[in-house]
């Protein structure tokens, strides 16, 4: 993505600075680009410098700029670039900690955390003693994620002093690292205003048991509640019954409990809202299970704990006047629906009915997957009725097939009837599906209905009857109905790859390309090496799903020889070109095309040639991967870059 500025200028001054080719004679014009009044321009000027090829050469004049007072964008923006030079920029950072301004020590100790690397802790330890509290508080945050003994060490002596800034710097880095301290030295910090907040939430990656018994105590008390919510916000996994159960005593006595936790549930704090999610699976309180379905944004927790809140949850969710589903976000809905599917149970066919009625399409096709996990003979009538809108017929087979697990001969007895009648194409194949070879008969009428749809359908469920399945898929791949013959090409490999291939031969000797997809993914899902030459010849054909098709096979089969994947990448469609740089990467050929392909017009091909390149483990194409980082102004593509540069030179 590109973003545009609102001076034309500025866009002008942007593309001549993407437009510079790599190399030393451009440092001098992208040094001047960080000064730019454009932000575009700046960072992207940082990001060519970080990628030259010419780094280390860049180190003394990007820290010049760094003593430019008053030019805050420029600074920012060589700070940005030095932070990606590596190991060449750590020495003369180190030596700038010493400098006589403490901006640029601080600027230094800034960078050299962003570097991360864990030989220059010794000189940042000794920058927690600089007279300037900002470098002081910089040096704490940057061994957080330069890491090490020394530094954890070190970060927690700072515990200990009087200055609650530094104190509160050193528990975010401990935070960072995962490094909780002594609890004697953790918990004085809990309770002093200024280092609360950082002291709690260090205090929850404490795994022991009197950790716990401090989050169990401060539950109790209105004043320290908000407080314990932050040290269960750093818990990702599942806490232990016996802490869930002592959790939910805390908050048994607390009266507005419930609304607390709602409030919290709602908060834009990410660790509040973790916090509460463990409160609510610990109290087993069901009425907030819309509101823990609207966390949905935490990740798996939220669903986790809606799952853990059980049937007196969902019901809260889908049961009443005016079901609270009906008025959730999309994010929210997503969670509960997927909550419903898998706690689905004989108690909500008659909600979940409702919901197939409210007029709301995804929350339609969520209540036939439910009705079909039900384990309630009560939703067949529903799920039949389904069968017949076209909008939900598909789930509603799915459903079926899934309902005739616990209820098989229910459910066969009413297909049966419903087979009897007009077919349809779902109700094709569920019935094959539930009967097995016992649907012969209906597949064979099936095969010769008017409705290609139908007999597509017939063709697709043919193998529900191995003993005939030849014979079935014989009528299906001379059917005058490419969407027929499509169906049988999807079910042949089932055939295995002898008594498949005299209708593999026919399928990729189709005349449409569509079919021949779906055979040559045949003869790669069945093993048909002796259709390698046949789809040698179609990776020339003029159709791209065609081309894409037959070299996926080819690879997989172990058939595609150099000259094959060098055609494949130089074909004209971008998507066959990625698949080959994404999977044929082991060959030396692709790898030498995706060197090429760096320069490529299309963003994704460039990025698929960077990617490729980083796993063929080939240095000697480090310089090349330089250059095009160097000249590459799309943000995606960049970062493929960097990351490929990165790889290689970690081998």
């Amino acid at each position: 993505m590109t973003w545009m500025d609102s001076d034309p200028a500025a866009e002008v001054r942007y593309r001549s600075v993407a437009a510079l080719e790599p190399g030393p004679q451009v440092v001098t014009a992208l040094l001047e680009a960080l000064f730019d009044d454009s932000w575009r321009v700046r960072r992207l000027a940082a990001d060519k410098l970080a990628a030259s090829s010419v780094g280390d050469a860049l180190v003394g004049p990007l820290l010049e700029v760094l003593s430019r007072r008053g030019q805050t964008g420029a600074r920012n923006a060589a700070a940005t670039a030095l932070a990606h030079l590596g190991p060449a920029a750590v020495q003369p950072l180190v030596t700038l900690l010493r400098h006589v301004d403490p901006d640029q020590r601080k600027f230094a100790a800034d960078i050299l955390g962003e570097l991360g690397r864990q030989e220059a802790s010794a000189s940042l330890v000794h920058a927690l003693h600089d007279p300037d509290p900002n470098v002081r508080v910089s040096a704490a945050e940057a061994l957080g994620k330069t890491g090490g003994a020394q530094a954890r060490q070190a970060l927690e002596a700072l515990l200990g002093e009087p200055d609650a800034l530094l104190q509160v710097g050193a528990l975010e880095a401990l935070t960072t690292l995962e490094a909780p301290p002594p609890l004697p030295a953790l918990v004085p910090l809990t309770a002093n205003p200024l280092t609360r907040r950082s002291a709690w939430r260090l205090l929850g990656r404490v795994r022991h048991r009197s950790a716990w018994v401090l989050v169990v105590q401060a539950l109790r008390a209105k004043a320290t509640r908000d407080a314990a919510l932050l040290a269960l916000g750093g818990v990702t996994g599942p806490l232990s019954a016996e802490v869930e159960a002592e959790l939910s005593v805390a908050l048994a006595g607390v009266e507005d409990a419930t609304a607390w936790l709602a409030k919290c549930l709602a908060s834009e704090d990410h660790e509040r809202r973790v916090g509460a999610l463990h409160l609510v699976r610990a109290t087993r309180a069901p009425e907030l299970a819309p509101r823990v379905a609207e966390a949905a944004e935490v990740g798996a927790l939220a669903l986790d704990v809606l799952l853990a809140l059980g049937t007196p949850g969902l019901v809260a969710l889908v049961e009443g006047p005016s079901p609270a589903i009906l008025a959730m976000s999309r994010e929210g809905r997503s969670v509960a629906c997927e909550a419903l599917v898998e706690n689905s149970s004989p108690r909500f066919v008659p909600a979940l009915t409702g919901l197939l009625e409210s007029g709301e399409a995804d929350l339609a096709e969520v209540a036939v997957r439910a009705l079909g996990r039900s384990a309630s003979v009560d939703a067949l009538p529903t799920l039949l009725g389904a069968l017949d809108d076209d909008a939900l017929s598909a789930a509603a087979s799915r459903a079926l097939i899934h309902l005739a697990q616990t209820f098989p001969g229910q459910v066969k007895d009413a297909l049966r009837t419903r087979a009897a009648g007009a077919l349809k194409p779902h109700l094709v194949r569920a019935w094959a599906s539930v009967a097995g070879p016992e649907a012969l008969p209906v597949l064979r009428r099936a095969l010769h209905d008017e409705d290609e749809a139908v007999r597509a359908a017939a063709a697709q469920v043919a193998m529900v009857a191995p003993g005939e399945a030849a014979g079935l898929l014989g009528m299906a791949v001379v059917d005058e109905s490419p969407r027929v013959r499509r169906g049988a090409a999807r079910a042949v490999a089932g055939l295995g790859p002898m008594q498949g291939r005299p209708m593999i031969e026919r399928l990729l000797g189709d005349r449409e390309a569509s079919v021949l997809s779906c055979a040559a993914g045949a003869a790669m899902e069945c093993g048909a090496a002796w259709a390698s030459p046949r789809l040698a010849e179609l990776t020339t054909h003029a159709d791209s799903a065609v081309v894409l098709a037959a070299v996926q096979a080819l690879m997989v089969l172990g058939s595609a020889d150099d000259a094959v994947l060098e055609r494949a990448t130089a074909h004209p469609d971008g998507e066959v070109v990625k698949q080959v740089l994404q999977e044929g990467a082991s060959s030396v050929a692709v790898v030498r095309r995706a060197a090429a392909l760096l320069g490529d017009p299309r963003w994704d091909v460039r990025v698929a040639a960077a990617q490729a390149l980083a796993v063929s483990g080939a240095r000697e194409h480090l310089a090349p991967l330089e250059e095009a980082a160097a000249r590459e102004a799309e943000a995606l593509v960049h970062q493929a870059l960097v990351a490929a540069i990165a790889s290689l030179k970690a081998r």
